[in-house]
């Protein structure tokens, strides 16, 4: 039990009192940590308590050591207000992101303070559950290279590729089986608060907190790596679906007859335009004699989207060439979903916005080309500052948000 969950208190007869301030108390944390640093007038309107009650909920919780007060903030005359925030290390986030070959997987705290090195270990993700123990050993190896005390980890944030419910967790892409819940089976097996989601939702918190998209209400995050997926952000919030499905862009129909997908139909984007498409292609390029510098750069199977990237980025005119396609294709979808949801900017998340122009001035050509034009023009096009951070950053404010609602919601 870390420290805050101590706050929880069964309620009785004898301590219903302390249960409610209790209650009081984990609201406050709630609210300290969505504002980020936040005053105590922006902690009343936002809990609608009155100065007294608040001003004393912080002073126990100052007392508790459960938040710190920060540097003070802006003011237009006057005395600056003191700032809140949680303090450092309250919570210990396990951050694992999980893509179709690979996983990385990082230890972070709530303040963003890296607590161990990141690590990246190859792991093909299996349809079944036949490479779940491997997915596993590796959480704990990472764990014991980084000499991490499990009793300190609060819990698993998990990222990953695939169709998965939002409330309960299951994957029914990946690590699939028969009345088989991936989040319980992980939760029960480390011992820890798990909580697992799409990578585009986590892909789309952290530029809606971290990056390109803060201050906005209405926009979208691509996300293109081995496959593509589509954040939707409407109303300073991330649609999700009813269960939690939405964004599976890469598996809409877009070639008619055409190849066909891992996921049973034919013709989905992903065939033409995502990394796998531009590995399989470069593969077979290769094999029949196309001359290019990624020839040099990898052993047959080990071959990955970010090294066709970087041989663009170095000249390869080849690459080039096949990342143009490529992104032709993906910017002809895009502009369906923009000339349908009208967002005031798109995000080009993942390994493919290391390209830059490369991938951009195709999309955008692409966009003009089959957007209306008074749509087109209200909306901006960028590719992500955040790079290997942001999936980090939003893993862990993804459990965080996660950790204070279900708790909540258990009363």
């Amino acid at each position: 039990m870390n420290s805050v969950e101590k706050l929880f208190i069964n309620p009785t007869n004898k301590n219903l009192k302390l249960a409610r301030t209790a209650k009081k108390k984990f609201k406050v944390l709630q609210a300290v940590y969505l504002l980020d640093k936040a005053s105590v007038n922006e902690l009343m309107l936002s809990l609608d308590l009155s100065f007294p009650t608040l001003n004393t909920l912080i002073i126990e919780l100052l007392d508790q050591k459960l938040i710190t007060q920060h540097e003070r903030g802006e003011s237009i005359g006057g005395r600056k207000p003191n700032l809140y925030q949680l303090r450092n290390e309250l919570f210990r986030v396990l951050c694992i992101e999980v893509d179709r070959f690979n996983i990385n997987i990082s230890y972070i705290d709530n303040n963003g303070n890296l607590l161990a090195r990141t690590v990246r270990y190859p792991l093909m993700l299996s349809r079944d559950v036949s490479n779940l123990p491997a997915f596993i050993d590796l959480i704990r190896r990472y764990a014991e290279e980084q000499q991490i005390d499990w009793n300190q980890v609060t819990g698993l944030s998990i990222s990953m590729p695939g169709l998965i419910n939002k409330d309960s967790g299951e994957n029914y892409t990946f690590f699939h089986a028969t009345n088989f819940n991936l989040q319980a089976h992980l939760a029960e097996t480390f011992g820890k608060t798990t909580c697992i989601t799409n990578n585009i939702n986590i892909a789309s918190l952290a530029e809606m907190h971290y990056g390109l998209l803060r201050n906005r209400e209405e926009g979208l995050v691509v996300l293109i790596d081995w496959g593509v997926s589509l954040g939707i952000i409407s109303n300073g919030k991330i649609f999700q679906g009813k269960h939690g499905f939405a964004g599976e862009m890469g598996h809409i129909s877009f070639v008619e007859d055409g190849e066909l997908c891992y996921c049973g139909k034919r013709g989905c984007l992903e065939t033409v335009a995502s990394g796998t498409a531009l590995v399989k292609r470069a593969k077979n390029d290769i094999a029949n004699g196309t001359p290019t510098m990624i020839t040099s750069m990898f052993k047959d199977q080990d071959l990955q989207p970010i090294d066709i990237l970087k041989a663009a980025v170095d000249g390869d005119q080849y690459a080039i060439e096949l990342i143009s396609g490529v992104s032709a294709h993906l910017g002809k979808a895009i502009a369906q979903f923009l000339q349908v949801l009208n967002p005031e900017c798109i995000v080009l998340s993942g390994s493919f916005a290391t390209a830059a122009s490369l991938i951009t001035n195709p999309i955008q050509q692409q966009i003009q080309t089959y957007t209306m034009g008074k749509i087109s023009k209200d909306c901006e096009l960028f590719v992500s500052e955040l790079a290997d951070k942001g999936s980090i950053l939003g893993l862990c404010r993804f459990f965080i948000e996660k950790y204070f609602e279900d708790k909540l919601k258990m009363g």
